[in-house]
Protein backbone atom coordinates (compact mmCIF):
# COMPACT_ATOMS: atom_id res chain seq x y z
CA UNK A 1 0.00 0.00 0.00
CA UNK A 2 1.60 3.36 -0.84
CA UNK A 3 2.72 5.88 1.86
CA UNK A 4 0.59 9.18 1.03
CA UNK A 5 2.59 11.26 3.74
CA UNK A 6 6.18 11.40 2.00
CA UNK A 7 4.34 11.86 -1.65
CA UNK A 8 2.79 14.86 -0.18
CA UNK A 9 5.48 16.34 1.55
CA UNK A 10 6.99 16.24 -2.14
CA UNK A 11 4.62 17.65 -3.95
CA UNK A 12 4.12 20.59 -1.22
CA UNK A 13 8.08 21.63 -1.66
CA UNK A 14 8.46 21.15 -5.26
CA UNK A 15 5.16 23.74 -5.17
CA UNK A 16 6.72 26.43 -2.87
CA UNK A 17 9.70 26.51 -4.46
CA UNK A 18 8.04 27.06 -7.54
CA UNK A 19 5.90 29.88 -6.09
CA UNK A 20 8.72 31.60 -4.19
CA UNK A 21 10.47 32.22 -7.08
CA UNK A 22 7.29 33.50 -8.85
CA UNK A 23 6.38 35.70 -5.73
CA UNK A 24 10.15 37.09 -5.72
CA UNK A 25 9.99 38.58 -9.10
CA UNK A 26 5.98 39.84 -8.71
CA UNK A 27 5.98 41.58 -5.38
CA UNK A 28 5.10 41.19 -1.28
CA UNK A 29 1.37 40.86 -2.53
CA UNK A 30 1.87 38.17 -4.83
CA UNK A 31 4.39 36.57 -1.98
CA UNK A 32 1.19 36.86 0.40
CA UNK A 33 -1.30 34.72 -2.23
CA UNK A 34 0.82 32.15 -3.11
CA UNK A 35 1.48 31.37 0.24
CA UNK A 36 -2.55 31.54 0.86
CA UNK A 37 -2.62 29.24 -1.81
CA UNK A 38 -0.14 27.12 -0.34
CA UNK A 39 -1.61 26.38 2.93
CA UNK A 40 -5.34 25.70 1.47
CA UNK A 41 -3.14 22.42 -0.69
CA UNK A 42 -1.75 21.74 2.78
CA UNK A 43 -5.10 21.18 4.17
CA UNK A 44 -6.72 19.32 1.56
CA UNK A 45 -3.64 16.93 1.23
CA UNK A 46 -3.67 16.34 4.96
CA UNK A 47 -7.77 15.67 4.90
CA UNK A 48 -6.93 12.96 2.32
CA UNK A 49 -4.40 11.32 3.99
CA UNK A 50 -6.38 11.14 7.09
CA UNK A 51 -9.36 9.86 5.31
CA UNK A 52 -6.79 7.12 3.56
CA UNK A 53 -5.57 5.73 6.92
CA UNK A 54 -8.95 5.01 8.38
CA UNK A 55 -10.19 2.97 4.99
CA UNK A 56 -6.28 1.37 5.80
CA UNK A 57 -7.47 0.64 9.25
CA UNK A 58 -10.92 -0.32 8.68
CA UNK A 59 -9.99 -2.57 5.88
CA UNK A 60 -7.07 -4.59 8.24
CA UNK A 61 -9.76 -4.86 10.79
CA UNK A 62 -12.10 -6.76 8.04
CA UNK A 63 -9.55 -8.93 6.72
CA UNK A 64 -8.35 -9.93 10.49
CA UNK A 65 -12.03 -10.79 11.07
CA UNK A 66 -12.59 -12.75 7.89
CA UNK A 67 -9.82 -14.75 8.66
CA UNK A 68 -10.62 -15.45 11.95
CA UNK A 69 -14.04 -16.65 10.81
CA UNK A 70 -12.44 -18.72 8.16
CA UNK A 71 -9.83 -20.38 10.99
CA UNK A 72 -13.10 -21.10 12.63
CA UNK A 73 -14.96 -22.92 10.05
CA UNK A 74 -12.07 -25.19 9.57
CA UNK A 75 -11.21 -26.48 13.13
CA UNK A 76 -15.37 -27.32 12.97
CA UNK A 77 -15.39 -28.96 10.21
CA UNK A 78 -11.63 -31.01 11.23
CA UNK A 79 -13.68 -31.67 14.89
CA UNK A 80 -16.86 -32.91 12.34
CA UNK A 81 -14.30 -35.51 10.49
CA UNK A 82 -11.85 -36.19 12.17
CA UNK A 83 -10.92 -39.23 10.14
CA UNK A 84 -10.55 -36.44 7.08
CA UNK A 85 -7.80 -34.93 8.67
CA UNK A 86 -4.62 -36.44 6.82
CA UNK A 87 -6.84 -38.61 4.43
CA UNK A 88 -5.53 -38.76 0.92
CA UNK A 89 -8.56 -39.47 -1.21
CA UNK A 90 -8.39 -40.83 -5.44
CA UNK A 91 -10.82 -42.01 -7.76
CA UNK A 92 -10.23 -43.66 -10.87
CA UNK A 93 -11.30 -45.97 -13.61
CA UNK A 94 -12.41 -46.64 -17.12
CA UNK A 95 -14.89 -46.02 -19.96
CA UNK A 96 -15.32 -49.65 -22.31
CA UNK A 97 -17.30 -49.75 -25.31
CA UNK A 98 -17.68 -54.25 -26.14
CA UNK A 99 -19.17 -55.23 -29.79
CA UNK A 100 -19.20 -58.90 -30.15
CA UNK A 101 -20.52 -61.40 -33.00
CA UNK A 102 -21.11 -64.73 -31.68
CA UNK A 103 -21.39 -67.93 -33.59
CA UNK A 104 -22.92 -71.51 -31.91
CA UNK A 105 -22.45 -74.38 -33.39
CA UNK A 106 -25.58 -76.55 -31.28
CA UNK A 107 -27.86 -73.76 -31.05
CA UNK A 108 -29.50 -70.60 -29.13
CA UNK A 109 -27.80 -70.64 -25.36
CA UNK A 110 -30.31 -70.78 -22.59
CA UNK A 111 -28.89 -68.23 -20.80
CA UNK A 112 -28.24 -64.36 -22.13
CA UNK A 113 -24.82 -64.07 -19.67
CA UNK A 114 -22.74 -65.72 -21.98
CA UNK A 115 -23.26 -62.66 -24.84
CA UNK A 116 -21.86 -60.67 -22.41
CA UNK A 117 -18.38 -62.35 -21.46
CA UNK A 118 -17.48 -66.42 -21.90
CA UNK A 119 -19.15 -68.65 -19.65
CA UNK A 120 -18.07 -72.28 -20.40
CA UNK A 121 -20.93 -73.77 -19.05
CA UNK A 122 -23.41 -71.69 -20.66
CA UNK A 123 -22.24 -73.32 -23.97
CA UNK A 124 -24.98 -75.21 -25.35
CA UNK A 125 -24.36 -78.70 -26.90
CA UNK A 126 -26.24 -80.48 -29.24
CA UNK A 127 -29.66 -82.25 -28.57
CA UNK A 128 -29.62 -85.69 -27.79
CA UNK A 129 -32.06 -85.59 -31.37
CA UNK A 130 -28.77 -84.41 -32.64
CA UNK A 131 -30.97 -82.01 -34.95
CA UNK A 132 -29.42 -78.66 -33.23
CA UNK A 133 -28.66 -75.66 -36.10
CA UNK A 134 -26.24 -73.26 -35.55
CA UNK A 135 -26.94 -69.97 -34.08
CA UNK A 136 -25.28 -66.54 -34.83
CA UNK A 137 -25.97 -63.06 -32.49
CA UNK A 138 -24.21 -59.91 -32.30
CA UNK A 139 -23.95 -57.89 -28.75
CA UNK A 140 -23.14 -53.96 -28.03
CA UNK A 141 -22.60 -53.14 -24.32
CA UNK A 142 -20.91 -50.31 -22.11
CA UNK A 143 -21.50 -53.03 -18.78
CA UNK A 144 -17.64 -53.34 -18.15
CA UNK A 145 -16.91 -49.64 -17.58
CA UNK A 146 -15.69 -49.12 -13.95
CA UNK A 147 -15.21 -46.51 -11.58
CA UNK A 148 -12.77 -46.64 -8.17
CA UNK A 149 -12.82 -44.52 -4.89
CA UNK A 150 -9.98 -44.79 -2.58
CA UNK A 151 -8.84 -43.39 0.82
CA UNK A 152 -5.29 -43.00 2.60
CA UNK A 153 -4.35 -42.35 6.31
CA UNK A 154 -1.65 -41.99 8.46
CA UNK A 155 -2.15 -42.83 12.04
CA UNK A 156 -0.25 -43.65 14.65
CA UNK A 157 -0.95 -47.29 14.47
CA UNK A 158 0.31 -47.98 10.93
CA UNK A 159 -1.85 -46.73 7.42
CA UNK A 160 -5.16 -47.40 6.77
CA UNK A 161 -6.60 -47.33 3.24
CA UNK A 162 -9.96 -48.22 1.45
CA UNK A 163 -11.45 -49.03 -1.76
CA UNK A 164 -14.40 -48.87 -3.39
CA UNK A 165 -14.91 -50.34 -6.68
CA UNK A 166 -18.11 -50.32 -8.72
CA UNK A 167 -19.19 -51.56 -12.51
CA UNK A 168 -22.29 -52.18 -14.29
CA UNK A 169 -22.47 -55.99 -15.13
CA UNK A 170 -24.93 -58.77 -14.22
CA UNK A 171 -26.58 -55.81 -12.48
CA UNK A 172 -29.96 -55.76 -13.91
CA UNK A 173 -32.76 -53.62 -14.12
CA UNK A 174 -32.50 -52.39 -17.85
CA UNK A 175 -32.09 -53.05 -21.35
CA UNK A 176 -32.77 -51.69 -24.89
CA UNK A 177 -36.97 -50.98 -24.28
CA UNK A 178 -35.46 -48.67 -20.66
CA UNK A 179 -32.10 -46.96 -22.31
CA UNK A 180 -29.81 -49.98 -21.69
CA UNK A 181 -29.52 -48.02 -18.25
CA UNK A 182 -28.00 -51.27 -16.17
CA UNK A 183 -27.59 -51.36 -12.38
CA UNK A 184 -24.15 -51.00 -11.12
CA UNK A 185 -22.86 -53.29 -9.47
CA UNK A 186 -20.17 -54.11 -6.23
CA UNK A 187 -16.33 -55.23 -7.12
CA UNK A 188 -14.45 -53.90 -4.42
CA UNK A 189 -15.25 -52.87 -0.97
CA UNK A 190 -12.28 -53.55 2.09
CA UNK A 191 -10.40 -51.56 4.52
CA UNK A 192 -6.91 -52.72 4.69
CA UNK A 193 -4.70 -52.00 8.17
CA UNK A 194 -0.87 -51.89 7.22
CA UNK A 195 0.26 -52.01 10.67
CA UNK A 196 4.07 -52.82 10.51
CA UNK A 197 6.20 -52.87 7.90
CA UNK A 198 5.13 -55.94 5.17
CA UNK A 199 2.21 -56.91 7.52
CA UNK A 200 -1.51 -56.02 7.28
CA UNK A 201 -4.65 -56.91 7.71
CA UNK A 202 -7.49 -56.90 5.09
CA UNK A 203 -11.28 -57.01 5.49
CA UNK A 204 -14.15 -56.80 2.83
CA UNK A 205 -14.87 -57.92 -0.19
CA UNK A 206 -11.96 -58.36 -2.86
CA UNK A 207 -10.40 -61.02 -5.26
CA UNK A 208 -10.29 -64.05 -3.51
CA UNK A 209 -6.59 -65.02 -2.03
CA UNK A 210 -6.86 -68.48 -3.68
CA UNK A 211 -6.82 -66.72 -7.11
CA UNK A 212 -3.23 -64.73 -8.42
CA UNK A 213 -5.35 -61.69 -10.56
CA UNK A 214 -1.77 -60.80 -11.75
CA UNK A 215 -0.89 -64.06 -13.84
CA UNK A 216 -4.83 -63.24 -16.00
CA UNK A 217 -3.91 -62.49 -19.75
CA UNK A 218 -4.34 -59.71 -20.91
CA UNK A 219 -7.40 -60.45 -23.14
CA UNK A 220 -10.89 -58.14 -24.51
CA UNK A 221 -12.52 -61.11 -22.76
CA UNK A 222 -13.88 -60.00 -19.13
CA UNK A 223 -13.09 -63.45 -17.95
CA UNK A 224 -10.75 -64.80 -20.26
CA UNK A 225 -9.58 -69.01 -20.50
CA UNK A 226 -11.87 -71.72 -19.35
CA UNK A 227 -8.81 -73.11 -17.08
CA UNK A 228 -8.73 -70.44 -15.05
CA UNK A 229 -9.76 -69.34 -11.46
CA UNK A 230 -12.05 -66.41 -11.07
CA UNK A 231 -13.36 -65.01 -7.76
CA UNK A 232 -13.90 -62.51 -5.64
CA UNK A 233 -15.80 -62.62 -2.33
CA UNK A 234 -16.21 -61.01 1.33
CA UNK A 235 -12.99 -62.60 3.46
CA UNK A 236 -10.53 -61.26 5.99
CA UNK A 237 -7.04 -61.86 5.11
CA UNK A 238 -3.65 -61.50 7.27
CA UNK A 239 -0.57 -61.05 4.99
CA UNK A 240 3.60 -61.44 6.53
CA UNK A 241 5.68 -60.88 3.87
CA UNK A 242 4.76 -63.21 1.46
CA UNK A 243 2.83 -65.51 2.96
CA UNK A 244 -1.05 -64.60 3.03
CA UNK A 245 -3.74 -66.61 4.89
CA UNK A 246 -7.26 -65.75 5.00
CA UNK A 247 -11.04 -67.16 5.76
CA UNK A 248 -13.48 -66.31 2.90
CA UNK A 249 -17.52 -66.37 2.25
CA UNK A 250 -18.49 -70.44 2.12
CA UNK A 251 -20.82 -72.05 -0.75
CA UNK A 252 -21.96 -75.06 -1.92
CA UNK A 253 -23.18 -75.89 -5.08
CA UNK A 254 -24.60 -79.67 -5.63
CA UNK A 255 -26.39 -82.08 -8.30
CA UNK A 256 -28.71 -84.43 -6.86
CA UNK A 257 -30.48 -87.70 -8.21
CA UNK A 258 -33.71 -86.64 -8.75
CA UNK A 259 -36.12 -88.98 -10.96
CA UNK A 260 -39.23 -87.43 -12.86
CA UNK A 261 -42.48 -89.28 -13.98
CA UNK A 262 -42.73 -88.53 -17.63
CA UNK A 263 -46.44 -87.70 -18.13
CA UNK A 264 -46.63 -89.96 -21.17
CA UNK A 265 -44.91 -93.37 -20.61
CA UNK A 266 -45.79 -92.64 -16.36
CA UNK A 267 -42.23 -93.95 -16.46
CA UNK A 268 -39.57 -91.94 -14.05
CA UNK A 269 -36.77 -91.12 -15.52
CA UNK A 270 -33.23 -89.37 -14.27
CA UNK A 271 -33.30 -85.14 -14.81
CA UNK A 272 -30.45 -83.08 -14.22
CA UNK A 273 -30.75 -80.25 -11.98
CA UNK A 274 -28.83 -78.28 -9.12
CA UNK A 275 -30.85 -79.26 -6.57
CA UNK A 276 -28.92 -78.14 -3.87
CA UNK A 277 -27.20 -73.98 -4.17
CA UNK A 278 -26.69 -72.75 -0.78
CA UNK A 279 -24.20 -69.63 -0.19
CA UNK A 280 -23.86 -70.23 3.83
CA UNK A 281 -23.72 -74.13 4.74
CA UNK A 282 -20.26 -74.93 6.16
CA UNK A 283 -17.22 -73.58 8.22
CA UNK A 284 -15.42 -70.26 5.77
CA UNK A 285 -13.31 -71.52 3.18
CA UNK A 286 -9.69 -71.98 4.69
CA UNK A 287 -7.00 -70.19 1.69
CA UNK A 288 -2.99 -70.03 2.38
CA UNK A 289 -0.89 -68.21 -0.23
CA UNK A 290 2.50 -67.62 -0.39
CA UNK A 291 3.64 -65.28 -3.47
CA UNK A 292 7.83 -65.06 -4.67
CA UNK A 293 9.82 -63.43 -7.10
CA UNK A 294 13.12 -64.58 -8.55
CA UNK A 295 13.97 -62.23 -11.38
CA UNK A 296 11.75 -61.04 -14.11
CA UNK A 297 9.34 -64.77 -12.64
CA UNK A 298 6.50 -63.69 -9.84
CA UNK A 299 4.88 -66.50 -9.15
CA UNK A 300 2.59 -67.87 -6.32
CA UNK A 301 1.18 -71.32 -4.87
CA UNK A 302 -2.06 -71.66 -2.99
CA UNK A 303 -4.08 -74.35 -1.13
CA UNK A 304 -7.78 -74.18 0.08
CA UNK A 305 -9.77 -76.27 2.36
CA UNK A 306 -13.43 -76.01 2.15
CA UNK A 307 -16.27 -77.72 3.70
CA UNK A 308 -19.65 -78.75 1.75
CA UNK A 309 -22.65 -78.96 3.78
CA UNK A 310 -26.25 -80.01 2.78
CA UNK A 311 -29.43 -79.96 5.21
CA UNK A 312 -33.26 -80.96 4.10
CA UNK A 313 -35.99 -82.16 5.44
CA UNK A 314 -34.98 -85.80 5.05
CA UNK A 315 -31.28 -85.57 4.93
CA UNK A 316 -27.62 -83.41 5.68
CA UNK A 317 -24.25 -84.53 5.20
CA UNK A 318 -21.02 -82.70 5.18
CA UNK A 319 -17.93 -82.90 3.45
CA UNK A 320 -14.47 -81.50 2.72
CA UNK A 321 -12.71 -80.64 -0.10
CA UNK A 322 -9.42 -78.57 -1.22
CA UNK A 323 -7.36 -76.98 -3.96
CA UNK A 324 -4.26 -75.75 -5.27
CA UNK A 325 -3.23 -73.79 -7.84
CA UNK A 326 0.40 -72.90 -9.03
CA UNK A 327 0.53 -69.42 -11.28
CA UNK A 328 2.99 -67.02 -12.22
CA UNK A 329 4.50 -64.52 -14.69
CA UNK A 330 7.60 -64.47 -16.45
CA UNK A 331 8.71 -60.79 -17.85
CA UNK A 332 11.60 -61.13 -20.39
CA UNK A 333 11.83 -57.78 -22.15
CA UNK A 334 8.60 -56.29 -23.00
CA UNK A 335 7.10 -59.57 -23.69
CA UNK A 336 6.13 -61.71 -21.38
CA UNK A 337 4.43 -65.89 -20.72
CA UNK A 338 1.92 -65.77 -18.18
CA UNK A 339 0.72 -69.57 -16.12
CA UNK A 340 -1.69 -70.99 -14.47
CA UNK A 341 -2.04 -74.60 -13.34
CA UNK A 342 -5.12 -75.62 -10.82
CA UNK A 343 -5.82 -79.39 -9.12
CA UNK A 344 -8.44 -79.86 -6.42
CA UNK A 345 -11.39 -82.15 -5.22
CA UNK A 346 -14.79 -79.90 -5.33
CA UNK A 347 -13.13 -76.78 -6.69
CA UNK A 348 -16.88 -76.20 -8.02
CA UNK A 349 -17.44 -72.19 -8.39
CA UNK A 350 -14.06 -71.37 -8.18
CA UNK A 351 -12.64 -72.91 -11.28
CA UNK A 352 -14.18 -71.75 -14.64
CA UNK A 353 -17.05 -69.81 -13.30
CA UNK A 354 -18.36 -72.69 -11.88
CA UNK A 355 -17.25 -75.06 -14.76
CA UNK A 356 -18.00 -77.82 -12.77
CA UNK A 357 -19.97 -78.41 -9.52
CA UNK A 358 -18.84 -79.34 -6.22
CA UNK A 359 -19.81 -82.74 -5.74
CA UNK A 360 -23.03 -84.62 -6.48
CA UNK A 361 -25.58 -86.04 -3.66
CA UNK A 362 -25.94 -89.81 -4.24
CA UNK A 363 -28.58 -92.23 -3.89
CA UNK A 364 -27.73 -92.78 0.03
CA UNK A 365 -28.03 -88.96 0.60
CA UNK A 366 -24.26 -88.71 1.11
CA UNK A 367 -21.89 -85.93 -0.41
CA UNK A 368 -19.33 -86.83 -3.20
CA UNK A 369 -16.52 -84.30 -4.62
CA UNK A 370 -15.88 -84.17 -7.98
CA UNK A 371 -11.77 -84.00 -9.06
CA UNK A 372 -10.90 -81.17 -11.01
CA UNK A 373 -8.02 -79.14 -12.73
CA UNK A 374 -8.16 -76.14 -15.20
CA UNK A 375 -4.98 -74.83 -16.86
CA UNK A 376 -3.41 -72.20 -18.84
CA UNK A 377 -0.66 -70.80 -20.64
CA UNK A 378 -0.55 -67.19 -22.52
CA UNK A 379 1.82 -64.94 -23.81
CA UNK A 380 2.25 -61.47 -24.40
CA UNK A 381 4.03 -59.92 -27.52
CA UNK A 382 4.89 -56.31 -27.83
CA UNK A 383 5.51 -55.43 -31.61
CA UNK A 384 5.79 -51.27 -31.14
CA UNK A 385 5.28 -49.23 -28.51
CA UNK A 386 1.86 -49.04 -29.53
CA UNK A 387 1.14 -52.41 -30.79
CA UNK A 388 0.77 -55.36 -28.82
CA UNK A 389 -0.49 -58.96 -29.09
CA UNK A 390 -1.79 -61.89 -26.15
CA UNK A 391 -2.01 -65.68 -27.07
CA UNK A 392 -3.60 -67.95 -24.81
CA UNK A 393 -4.71 -71.52 -24.89
CA UNK A 394 -6.43 -73.29 -22.17
CA UNK A 395 -8.45 -76.44 -21.01
CA UNK A 396 -10.46 -77.65 -17.80
CA UNK A 397 -11.70 -81.20 -17.36
CA UNK A 398 -13.49 -83.10 -14.19
CA UNK A 399 -13.35 -87.10 -13.23
CA UNK A 400 -16.89 -87.57 -13.03
CA UNK A 401 -18.50 -90.61 -11.30
CA UNK A 402 -19.80 -93.08 -13.65
CA UNK A 403 -23.91 -93.83 -14.14
CA UNK A 404 -23.91 -96.29 -11.13
CA UNK A 405 -22.90 -93.84 -8.69
CA UNK A 406 -24.60 -90.87 -10.09
CA UNK A 407 -28.18 -91.67 -12.21
CA UNK A 408 -27.50 -87.83 -14.52
CA UNK A 409 -23.35 -89.09 -15.03
CA UNK A 410 -23.63 -89.25 -18.91
CA UNK A 411 -25.34 -85.37 -18.79
CA UNK A 412 -22.33 -83.85 -16.82
CA UNK A 413 -19.74 -81.46 -18.48
CA UNK A 414 -16.48 -83.47 -18.65
CA UNK A 415 -13.94 -81.15 -20.13
CA UNK A 416 -13.82 -77.76 -21.74
CA UNK A 417 -11.15 -76.08 -24.60
CA UNK A 418 -10.57 -72.46 -25.44
CA UNK A 419 -8.18 -70.82 -27.83
CA UNK A 420 -7.67 -66.92 -27.43
CA UNK A 421 -5.95 -64.53 -29.52
CA UNK A 422 -5.97 -60.55 -29.67
CA UNK A 423 -4.52 -57.73 -31.21
CA UNK A 424 -4.10 -53.95 -28.96
CA UNK A 425 -3.10 -50.83 -30.54
CA UNK A 426 -2.68 -47.90 -28.00
CA UNK A 427 -2.39 -44.37 -29.93
CA UNK A 428 -2.49 -42.44 -26.80
CA UNK A 429 -1.38 -42.74 -22.99
CA UNK A 430 -4.64 -44.48 -21.29
CA UNK A 431 -6.22 -45.12 -24.63
CA UNK A 432 -6.70 -48.04 -26.44
CA UNK A 433 -8.49 -50.09 -28.83
CA UNK A 434 -8.21 -54.21 -30.03
CA UNK A 435 -9.62 -56.79 -31.53
CA UNK A 436 -9.95 -60.73 -30.05
CA UNK A 437 -10.98 -64.05 -31.09
CA UNK A 438 -12.13 -67.01 -29.22
CA UNK A 439 -12.90 -70.36 -29.85
CA UNK A 440 -14.37 -72.31 -27.06
CA UNK A 441 -15.81 -75.95 -26.79
CA UNK A 442 -17.71 -77.81 -24.23
CA UNK A 443 -17.92 -82.09 -23.85
CA UNK A 444 -20.33 -84.23 -22.06
CA UNK A 445 -19.67 -87.75 -20.30
CA UNK A 446 -21.76 -89.09 -22.95
CA UNK A 447 -20.13 -87.64 -26.44
CA UNK A 448 -22.19 -84.28 -26.46
CA UNK A 449 -20.65 -81.47 -27.20
CA UNK A 450 -20.77 -77.89 -28.48
CA UNK A 451 -18.73 -74.83 -29.58
CA UNK A 452 -18.85 -71.08 -29.67
CA UNK A 453 -16.47 -68.66 -32.07
CA UNK A 454 -16.54 -64.70 -31.23
CA UNK A 455 -14.72 -61.95 -32.90
CA UNK A 456 -15.03 -58.60 -30.16
CA UNK A 457 -13.62 -55.40 -30.37
CA UNK A 458 -13.12 -52.94 -27.77
CA UNK A 459 -12.14 -49.06 -26.95
CA UNK A 460 -10.92 -48.09 -23.63
CA UNK A 461 -9.93 -45.12 -21.78
CA UNK A 462 -8.40 -45.11 -18.19
CA UNK A 463 -8.92 -42.14 -16.14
Amino acid sequence: MINMKPLALAVLTAGAVGSTNLALAGGSDAVDDRIAALDAQVAELTAILAAQQQANVVQEETIAANTASIQTNVADIEEARPMAKGTKFTYGGFIQLDMSASNYGEGKPGNDLIEDFLVPSLIPVESSSGNSDSYSTSNLHAKTSRFFFTTATDTDAGKISTRVELDFLLGGGGDERISNSWNSRLRHAFVKWDYDEGKSLLAGQSWSTFFNVGALPNQIDFVGPVGTLFNRQPQIRWTTGGLQLALENPATRLNQNILVEDEDTGESEPTLSTSFDDFHEGIPDIVARYNGKAGGLSWSIAGIARELAYETDTDDDSQFGYGLSLAGKWVFGQDDLRFMVNYGDALGRYLGLNAFNDGYIDASGDIDTIDQWGAFIAYQHFWSSQWSSSFTLSMSQADNPSESEFIHAKSLAESYQSAHASLWYSPAPKYSMGGELIYATKELEDGRDGDMSRFQFAVKYAF
